[in-house]
C-alpha cells in the first residue's frame, strides 16, 4: 500500500524543508493575526479611554474610540475621526484593523517558520513576534500612514498618546508569534 505523499511529493515538500504547508500557514498565520490584532485594539482603545489628551484635530480628545475611528480616517478623511461613538467609522476601523492583522499575520508566522524551520521554541517566537511588531510600527505607521497617507492631518496617530503605538505594535507580534506557534503544531498533528 502506498501513501499519498509517495504519488504527490511535492505537497508535502514545504514540510519536510522546515516551513509550513498552506494549509497550515493560512488558518495558523490568520488566527494569529487575529489574536494580535484583538489584543492591540484593546490595548489601544483602553490607552485612549484613560489618556484623554488632545489629537492632531483641535476640539477631539482621545478616547475609547479614537484609535478606531482613527484607522477609517486615514483612508476616508479626518471628518470621520470623533471623540465619540459612531457607527460606520468604528465599524469600518475595526474590519480594517482586523483585514490588515490577518494578513499581517499569515507574513509573521510565515518569516518566522522560514526563520526558525517551523518550530521555533516559545521564547524564539514571541522574541521575534516583538521584532516584527517594531518593524511593522516603522514601515506601516511612521512610514506609510504618517507619511505618505496622512501628510498634514496625523489623526490615527494621535488617536493615543504616540508611545503607546511602540507597545501595541510590540504586543501584536508577540501575540503573533504566540498563538502562531501554538496553532501551527496543532494544525500539524
Amino acid at each position: 500500500m502506498s501513501t499519498h505523499a509517495e504519488h504527490h511529493p511535492h505537497v508535502h515538500q514545504h514540510a519536510r524543508e522546515g516551513g509550513l504547508e498552506l494549509s497550515t500557514l493560512i488558518p495558523a498565520g490568520a488566527i494569529a493575526g487575529m489574536a494580535g490584532g484583538m489584543m492591540m485594539a484593546m490595548w489601544q482603545m483602553i490607552v485612549g479611554a484613560i489618556a484623554r489628551d488632545p489629537t492632531a484635530l483641535p476640539g477631539v480628545h482621545q478616547s475609547f474610540w479614537t484609535p478606531v475611528e482613527g484607522i477609517w480616517s486615514v483612508i476616508f478623511g479626518s471628518q470621520h475621526f470623533h471623540s465619540s461613538f459612531h457607527l460606520v467609522p468604528v465599524l469600518g476601523g475595526i474590519a480594517g484593523h482586523m483585514m490588515n492583522s490577518m494578513m499581517l499575520g499569515i507574513v509573521g508566522v510565515y518569516l518566522a517558520s522560514k526563520l526558525f524551520g517551523g518550530r521555533p521554541t516559545i521564547y524564539q517566537a514571541m522574541a521575534f513576534g516583538m521584532m516584527f511588531g517594531l518593524v511593522l510600527e516603522v514601515v506601516i505607521m511612521n512610514l506609510l500612514v504618517n507619511t505618505i497617507l496622512q501628510t498634514t492631518v496625523h489623526s490615527l496617530y494621535t488617536s493615543t498618546p504616540e508611545w503607546s503605538w511602540w507597545v501595541a505594535h510590540a504586543m501584536f507580534g508577540a501575540t503573533v508569534g504566540l498563538t502562531g506557534v501554538a496553532l501551527t503544531r496543532a494544525l500539524r498533528h
